[in-house]
């Protein structure tokens, strides 16, 4: 996503930068003008580079804009239409003193504002680094570990037609350590490619998890009926047949063999996410077995 320019601005100019140059700013002016302009006058430059900063730190950049352009048309009118005598440089200085202490109040607090999102969102940043994989942008199994629980604790204690299954998937390339050790880019892209058909074979709505090694986990919930359970089971058979579609490409182009498992679980099966996993790979066993026959 592109950047604006006052974000390119906020990272240019440093915070510590922006706040030296306005405190020496505010305190060349303090001292120039001490002995130049009368008590009045410096009185109301000293208020008007108040309300700039106040401005500032409280306008977005719209309402900053409109304010600034406002205040510079008024007291441009005010003090040259009207027969005030005065040195063309104070006249200047208090027509645009808001305008200057505003923008850069505005710069400051925009730098104050990001430095905290970032410190507030370092976990978020940490918690996405930790359960997503960077080769597919799946959640890894870390993340399996913590949403099988959750997608548990929703599922209803009666047996009815309406009441939901999880249904836990696994999809796995056979041999592809193998694969892995000949080339390890193409074994990479086949993995990508993987990711790919799943989005486009599976529902929005499920859950995909990266176990590394070729294989993928799909968590989805059906009603708990025969029809459903019919319906889910074509839905992995077309997953398999689309995943077999791909090939591990080198020099060579090797088609690959896909192994699947599925498990249903209700709101009493006490089985724990380990079991699930081990369950799965059992089961990919059989389904390997009949595949080579």
């Amino acid at each position: 996503m592109k950047k604006n320019w006052l974000t390119k601005l906020d990272y240019r100019i440093p915070l510590e930068v922006m706040v030296g140059a306005t405190l020496a700013l505010y305190l060349i002016q303090q001292i120039g003008f001490y002995e130049l302009l009368s008590e009045k006058v410096f009185i109301v430059s000293t208020l008007l580079t108040f309300l700039g900063l106040i401005l500032g730190l409280l306008s977005t950049s719209l309402m900053l804009l409109v304010m600034n352009l406002i205040l510079i048309s008024t007291g441009a009118f005010l003090l040259y239409f009207d027969p005030v005598i005065m040195i063309t440089k104070i006249k200047l200085l208090l027509i645009f003193v808001i305008p200057m202490y505003s923008v850069i109040a505005f710069f400051i607090k925009r730098t104050l504002y990001v430095r905290k999102l970032i410190s507030f969102r370092e976990e978020d940043i940490h918690s996405y680094l930790k359960f997503r994989d960077p080769l597919t942008g799946y959640r890894t199994i870390d993340s399996f570990f913590s949403k099988y629980p959750e997608f548990i604790e929703t599922l209803s204690n009666t047996n009815q037609e309406s009441s939901r299954l999880v249904v836990v998937s696994l999809f796995y390339v056979d041999f592809y350590i193998q694969y892995f050790d000949r080339n390890q880019k193409a074994a990479d892209q086949m993995v990508r490619e993987m990711a790919e058909r799943l989005l486009q074979t599976r529902n929005p709505e499920e859950l995909f998890f990266y176990l590394k090694n070729g294989a993928f986990i799909v968590l989805s919930t059906i009603y708990d009926n025969e029809i459903e359970r019919i319906k889910f089971e074509k839905r992995n058979e077309l997953t398999k047949s689309s995943l077999s579609e791909i090939v591990f490409t080198t020099e060579q182009v090797q088609n690959i063999t896909i192994r699947k498992s599925d498990c249903y679980i209700s709101r009493k099966t006490t089985y724990t996410a380990d079991q699930v996993l081990d369950y799965l790979y059992r089961r990919s066993e059989t389904d390997l077995a009949i595949e080579y026959i």
